[in-house]
Order: C-alpha cells, then sequence, then structure tokens
C-alpha cells in the first residue's frame, strides 16, 4: 500500500471511527467512566496503522459494542406485510430469559413507538398463549405468553407508547405450542425511527 493509499484509507476509517465513538460519549445512558475511556480511543492524525487497529479492537471487542453487530441479525425491525411499509418507527424490547445474562435473546416489536427515551417494559412469562393488537394501518404487537391474562397485561402496558392515532381495541388469542415456557426479563430496547431502513438503532436503553 503505497503512503497516499494509507492516508486516504486512514482518513475515512478515523471519521468514521470517531463518528461512531462521539455518538457513544453524547449517549445520556453512558456513563462518565465509560464516556472517558472513549475519548481515549478517538482516533488522531498521527495514528500508525497499529495503534489505529487496536483502538478499533478495543472499541468493538472490549467495550461490547460487538453485540450491536450480532444482536442486529438476531433482532432487526419487522417488516408489516398488510398495509404498512418498511419505514414504520418502532421499538425493539430484547428479552432474556430470567438467570441468563448472555443469550436467548427474543424480541418484542412496538410499532409506531412515540419515542420516550426511557420505556419501562414489565417482566412476564412466555408461553404458548399468543396475543396480538391489531393497529388502524394493519400492523400489529405480538406477545407470546403464559396465559391469556398475562398477554393482555403485558400489551395493555406496552400500548401506551404507541401513536395514539394508530391505536385500537382489536386484541386477538391464538396459541403457539412450540413456544416454551419461560420467565422473561427486559435487557435493552433499541429504537429504529425510520424501521427497516436503519441500519442501526438511533438510541438504545438498557433496563
Amino acid at each position: 500500500m503505497s503512503k497516499y493509499d494509507f492516508s486516504r484509507i486512514s482518513k475515512l476509517i478515523r471519521r468514521y471511527h470517531n463518528l461512531q465513538i462521539n455518538r457513544e460519549r453524547k449517549n445520556d445512558d453512558t456513563k462518565v467512566s465509560r464516556k472517558n475511556i472513549y475519548k481515549e480511543l478517538l482516533i488522531k492524525d498521527s495514528d500508525t496503522a497499529q495503534l489505529i487497529i487496536l483502538k478499533i479492537l478495543f472499541f468493538w471487542i472490549s467495550n461490547g459494542n460487538i453485540e450491536r453487530i450480532t444482536n442486529s441479525v438476531l433482532a432487526p425491525p419487522i417488516h408489516w406485510s398488510i398495509k404498512p411499509g418498511s419505514s414504520i418507527p418502532q421499538l425493539v424490547v430484547i428479552y432474556r430469559i430470567k438467570g441468563n445474562n448472555k443469550t436467548g435473546n427474543y424480541s418484542f416489536h412496538i410499532p409506531h413507538y412515540n419515542g420516550a427515551r426511557k420505556p419501562i417494559f414489565p417482566t412476564y412469562v412466555k408461553g404458548k398463549e399468543m396475543t396480538t393488537l391489531i393497529l388502524k394501518d394493519g400492523s400489529s404487537m405480538v406477545i407470546n405468553a403464559s396465559s391469556e391474562a398475562e398477554g393482555e397485561r403485558v400489551i395493555n402496558q406496552a400500548r401506551r407508547y404507541i401513536s395514539s392515532k394508530f391505536l385500537t381495541t382489536d386484541i386477538r388469542h391464538s396459541k403457539n405450542n412450540l413456544v416454551k415456557r419461560n420467565e422473561m426479563v427486559p435487557v435493552r430496547a433499541d429504537y429504529f425511527p425510520n424501521g427497516q431502513e436503519d441500519v442501526e438503532p438511533l438510541w438504545r436503553h438498557y433496563f
């Protein structure tokens, strides 16, 4: 690689990498100690190729940002095929089995999310009873719970975050016998203001 090529590529990498770091530093949920670490990871004009690589690796692995790549595959925004398109704003809430802190992500999608920055979602018991709230534009909010009452409890708590102009009282019940019964706890929430058009969430809230 020529000196010109290295200068051009390193400039592009620096711009993108520092943009990601500054976004994390401005996040209200980021602790002060972590913000100070992020500051040290900003790429400078004078950094060597080895130092650039080390900073990128530290940022994406040691600080947990690699999870964003993994979980973007596990829990992306979904598309409703009845009427609405792929650009519906939505919140993706990630649940995990109680006591399991690393794996078993289960996503709960809230269409037409009203944008509340620090939402509150309940723990619940997952099971074969599927409860679905159908909205005015054909999009829906679905939860698999241990009973119809448990499903409606979660739906009714989550519906307060949906834009009022899309709300209905159309709640339907069905069964999904493949779903196992487990106690679920919320882990984080990712907000996608443009639905599937967003590569990554605008913001992330940890519970």
